[in-house]
């Protein structure tokens, strides 16, 4: 109907399902394709920050976010607490900021207030880049809690409890000369062997590495990320050399302990699977056999347990070992 008697149709959506999302982009962290959509351009501001140098890699389905904002109390919300029942997973820090993921759609649905979205290393850590991974873990690949360096194509992974240095040790590599590849998270794409695809586009440093590296002085100590404060710092910004992958040929179990005596032991094979399965969540039956086959194979490396009480010592441990000097 049309003209002066026409009779607008409302309709009841209190659920904001229909809400219109005007701001839409298409990002590929780790390569793969990820359609972001909102109804605040500050989200696609932060999705740019965070995936924006990424170039596209991998033909897959794509991953799916939609991003609701509203104005709620003006404050940052606390961190949010995960949980998971079968293909679904849910984050809530209070009544206006909570977020799901629907594996089985490869979609998510995030509420959050604008003052969350303004705090961009908190949105982006808890819920956006969150979200994402998240999904991308449960579709495409495997990741694991580990850094990643290479010396001269031979990649190595830095496994170590959070807080042990992974970033800090990262750095000190990639100052002499390694290539950096990831400092948080290593990832392995299903049925791609022992490649390792990393996020060689920003560091996440402790409060305290500038005290070690004069380089990183000057930058602002963000909000605390795991209950540290947290400094971010884009490498593009740092004199070291990146690279998106590299193929896996060792890994170093990190015992970093102050006056300790330096060396290296040798880890077998069935002792490296328990370590690297020892702090992944358990999911779905599916999920966790496709999990153990990725594990199988990256337990192949040879692995090694790495004492040592100070970051110097540590590279030139890990150099010895990719040059096979290392003692059995």
């Amino acid at each position: 109907m049309s003209g002066a008697n026409a009779v607008e149709i409302k309709i009841n959506d209190p659920l904001l399902y229909r809400a219109p999302l005007p701001y839409t982009g298409r990002y590929y962290p780790y390569g793969f394709p990820v359609d972001v959509a909102s109804d605040m351009r500050e989200v696609l501001d932060a999705a740019e920050q965070s995936f924006g140098a990424y170039a596209p890699r991998f033909d897959r389905p794509p991953i799916r976010l939609h991003v609701l904002t509203s104005q709620g109390s003006g404050v940052r919300p606390p961190e949010p607490v995960l949980r998971g029942q079968r293909h679904l997973l849910q984050w809530v820090s209070d009544r206006d900021n909570f977020a799901v993921i629907d594996r089985r759609e490869r979609f998510g649905h995030c509420c959050v207030t604008r003052a969350t979205v303004a705090d961009r290393v908190f949105f982006r850590w808890h819920f956006l880049d969150a979200q994402i991974y998240m999904l991308l873990e449960l579709n495409y690949f495997t990741s694991l809690h580990a850094a990643c360096v290479a010396w001269e194509g031979a990649g190595v992974l830095l496994y170590g409890e959070s807080g042990v240095g992974k970033s800090t040790l990262t750095y000190a590599c990639a100052r002499r000369g390694w290539t950096y590849i990831s400092d948080d998270a290593s990832s392995f794409v299903w049925d791609g062997g022992r490649t390792v695809i990393g996020e060689p586009h920003h560091f996440r440093f402790r409060a305290e590495a500038p005290d070690l590296f004069a380089e990183l002085r000057g930058h602002t100590v963000g909000y605390e990320l795991d209950r540290k404060p947290t400094i971010e710092v884009l490498t593009a910004d740092l004199p070291i050399r990146t690279a998106p992958d590299c193929r896996l040929e060792y890994i170093a179990f990190l015992d970093r302990c102050p006056g300790v005596r330096a060396g290296v032991t040798r880890i077998g094979k069935e002792e490296t699977r328990e370590r690297l399965q020892q702090d992944m969540p358990a999911f779905d039956p599916e999920l966790d056999a496709r999990r153990s086959t990725a594990v199988e194979s990256i337990a192949e490396a040879p692995a090694f347990a790495l004492r040592y009480s100070d970051y110097a010592e540590a590279v030139l441990l890990l150099e010895q070992i990719v040059r096979g000097g290392e003692q059995a």
